[in-house]
């Protein structure tokens, strides 16, 4: 019986996914000709007018919404190429890409349940992702959170093609580069960072001789971004806004963005916030990570934290973001021993707080204020730091260091007749 069941696991989670998408699509079949999906496509717009620019061989720099690495500027070209050359409009390209990078998560989730032993981790992302509906295939975070499961699938065997994905990723999005903390200290780190340096510095130089300016506008919009709305550290003010209005929201980089002194003040405090978490990540990895019984599910359980602590300390947390964390998740639940499973089970709350916000709710929170959509958005919040806390005291308990047992030989003669003889080994621990 649970040989019958091991075999039909694949087939049914494929099923689901099947059955999930194939309602997704039809249900972009209905809203897009109608086209005031204008919301959720916007982004895909904009996509559009960039990739004629980059076509001139010209990232758009001087755009403030430009807030790329130039490996974004690949893919957005590509999908403007393959809409002219088929004839099909660009919103259409760019969302068969997006399933075809959905799949491409999806099968390697299978890959590492290894033939439906732990199958969770795919039948988590084939339920889950849904639950954001078309926003999934309107944005581009899914084409990073594809190499970046990639690479995790690929560290159980073939480390420097893993750090090579990782690459790939970081060149759209730079997150991915997070990941180089899953490699086994220190010894898994050598072959991931060549392969990681290896494809960065190659793609990197293709790229830079492909678009004049190549990274201009990237670091620089980045660094002069606010507080988006949506993200945790302004939680308090979007409370606040409900009972004062007179709180201003600006759009500003792409996002909707708080204009008031305290917003300024914490948006200049999260960047180091950010590195202090990672770094304190760092610190475990580098001094405990050598002493415990270290396992391929210790590097997943530590990506899903790293990321998750990069995301509730960031200045931005669009609704895209939470991809990044359900395939980290998903890639955690292909392993029976990991720690992570009731964060990544808060990942799911998280997302489906996420979808009842965005859009139907996203007034409130943006335009003339209102306790629905603020109330959702901080219960969201609230449940990605209970996710990103409750994770890291698991990770703690459930992979404990090992006591090092050190073994020293004295003298060179045998004990003799039950007597403890020179020759004894000698252990301590």
């Amino acid at each position: 019986m649970r040989l019958l069941r091991s075999r039909w696991t694949v087939p049914a989670t494929v099923l689901v996914w099947l059955v999930t998408r194939a309602a997704l699509m039809a249900v972009y079949a209905q809203v897009v000709p109608g086209l005031d999906a204008g919301e959720v496509f916007a982004d895909v717009d904009l996509y559009r007018r960039w990739s004629g620019q980059l076509r001139d061989g010209r990232v758009p720099g001087t755009d403030p919404m430009w807030q790329y690495p130039p490996g974004a500027a690949a893919l957005f070209v590509a999908v403007g190429w393959v809409a002219e050359s088929t004839r099909t409009g660009y919103t259409t390209v760019f969302v068969m890409f997006a399933l075809g990078a959905d799949l491409v998560v999806l099968l390697a989730l299978i890959r590492l349940s290894r033939g439906g032993n732990r199958i969770g981790g795919a039948l988590c992302w084939a339920l889950a992702v849904p639950l954001l509906s078309l926003l999934t295939y309107a944005r581009y975070d899914v084409f990073v959170t594809a190499p970046a499961v990639l690479a995790l699938a690929a560290t159980v065997r073939r480390p420097a093609l893993a750090g090579a994905m990782l690459a790939v990723g970081a060149l759209a999005k730079v997150w991915p580069a997070i990941l180089l903390i899953t490699a086994r200290p220190l010894r898994g780190l050598r072959p991931m960072s060549i392969g990681f340096v290896t494809a960065a510095a190659v793609l990197g130089a293709v790229l830079t001789v492909s678009y004049a300016d190549a990274w201009s506008g990237f670091s620089d919009n980045q660094a002069d971004r606010g507080l988006q709305v949506e993200s945790v550290a302004a939680t308090p003010l979007v409370l606040a806004r409900v009972a004062d209005p007179a709180i201003v929201v600006e759009y500003r980089y792409g996002a909707m963005e708080f204009s008031h002194p305290v917003a300024t003040s914490v948006a200049a405090v999260l960047p180091g916030s950010t590195l202090a978490g990672l770094g304190l990540l760092g610190w475990w990895w580098l001094f405990r990570g050598r002493r415990i019984d270290w396992t391929p599910t210790v590097g997943f359980d530590l990506a899903l934290l790293a990321v998750g602590v990069a995301v509730v300390t960031s200045r931005v947390l669009s609704p895209q973001y939470l991809l990044w964390l359900l395939g980290l998740a998903a890639v955690c639940l292909t392993r029976r021993d990991t720690t992570q499973r009731a964060p990544a089970l808060l990942i799911v709350v998280a997302t489906v707080l996420t979808s009842a916000y965005f859009p139907w709710f996203y007034p409130d929170v943006i335009g003339t204020p209102g306790w629905p959509g603020a109330v959702l958005l901080a219960a969201r919040n609230a449940v990605l730091v209970a996710a990103t806390v409750i994770g890291l005291r698991r990770l703690l308990v459930g992979h404990r260091v090992v006591p090092q047992v050190r073994t020293a030989t004295v003298g060179h003669r045998q004990p003799v007749g039950g007597t403890v003889g020179l020759g004894r080994t000698r252990t301590s621990g």
